[in-house]
């Protein structure tokens, strides 16, 4: 999985989470102490969403990021 899919998965997972946690952008923004302007950012794609902001996020919406590390299959020959 490439960097922009892993961050865009992450994009859906946050926008989802707020959405089913009945948060608000602005509603989040105003918690986190964030503009308007940068979480609309972050949540489309146009500056990057960090796993730090994605965790603080996320805790608003009784969540928690949690990254898998695995080893890479190898093709077979």
């Amino acid at each position: 999985m490439s960097a922009d899919t892993a961050e865009a998965q992450l994009r859906a997972h946050v926008r989802t989470a707020l959405a089913t946690a009945r948060i608000s952008q602005a509603e989040a923004c105003r918690r986190l102490g964030v503009s308007t302007k940068h979480m609309s950012q972050m949540l489309t794609g146009a500056a990057p969403l960090t796993l730090g902001w994605a965790e603080q996020i996320l805790a608003l919406c009784g969540k928690r990021v949690v990254v898998n590390v695995r080893r890479r299959s190898r093709p077979s020959a």
